[in-house]
């Protein structure tokens, strides 16, 4: 089995070029099938294992901030376990990444679990901007939402307000009531496309844009909604100078301190994925 992982994680995808082109003029696109459903239940098991030990919330879903009940968020879980390491290494999605944006390669970000709870209605994902909270200097970023299992409707699947990539940075807006209100009445003001990523199966990815609007609905479910996210960057990538403390935070937790100006190579940031030169 563990060869037969790595040999998957590592042998290519075909990405169609319509899919190509769909990312770049919607800002994101969903891609079947890139893993099969048994290697995803190898990754949830390390996943859930993984998130089920770091995790520290406590509080009951109704007493938590909107950021605090759209998810059970743990982060970094490459470097707590082999497998999802190997996940979130692998080439072959390094490679879905960088041919996505048009770069010749691909360093990561950060990764982490995101744990929807059964909450009755009251808990979507606000609309928000990934990037927000990135240091980045460079639009060339993006993250996938890959489910740990079958989302149906009712589970709090992935929405996306289609084009809105290409107006970049939106305001400082966390993750929040606010993100929501301001976010919300501009898609809706604008009459900006939005498109509901379900169902999914496991083994299908969404992947978008760092500056894509995206949320997700609440779980009205009876069941706990399992997702992995990987954020990538283009190599050759600079740190932005914080503008938010979020930005600060992950500057220092996620790009190892590099400061403003320079190139975003530290060892928490690998180069998953470079296209071989002629």
């Amino acid at each position: 089995m563990a060869t037969e992982l790595r040999e998957r994680t590592e042998a290519f995808y075909d990405l169609p070029a319509d899919a190509i082109a769909c990312f770049r003029r919607d800002g994101h696109v969903l891609l079947p099938q890139v893993f099969t459903a048994e290697d995803v239940e190898t990754f949830r098991t390390a996943i859930r294992e993984a998130s089920f030990a770091a995790n520290t919330e406590k509080r009951p879903l109704a007493d938590r901030d909107a950021f605090g009940k759209a998810f059970l968020q743990t982060q970094n879980l490459r470097l707590r376990d082999p497998i999802v390491e190997r996940l979130v290494l692998s080439p072959r999605l390094g490679r879905i990444a960088a041919e996505l944006m048009g770069v010749e390669g691909v360093r990561i970000f950060h990764d982490q679990s995101l744990f929807k709870e059964p909450g009755g209605g009251i808990n979507p994902t606000p609309w928000h901007q990934d990037q927000y909270y990135w240091p980045l200097a460079e639009s060339t970023t993006l993250g996938l939402w890959m489910p740990l299992m079958n989302i149906e409707a009712d589970m709090g699947g992935m929405l996306h307000a289609s084009g809105t990539h290409r107006l970049g940075f939106l305001g400082q807006h966390e993750i929040s009531d606010e993100s929501q209100r301001v976010y919300g009445a501009m898609i809706e003001a604008e009459n900006i496309p939005v498109v509901a990523s379900v169902p999914m199966r496991a083994g299908d990815i969404s992947f978008h844009y760092g500056w894509t609007l995206h949320a997700a609905g609440a779980n009205f479910s009876n069941t706990l909604r399992e997702a992995m996210i990987v954020t990538y960057f283009a190599d050759g990538m600079r740190v932005a100078q914080p503008s938010n403390p979020h930005q600060e935070h992950d500057r220092i937790k996620f790009l190892g301190g590099r400061e403003p100006g320079a190139i975003a190579d530290s060892p928490l940031n690998p180069l998953v994925y470079q296209a071989l030169r002629s």
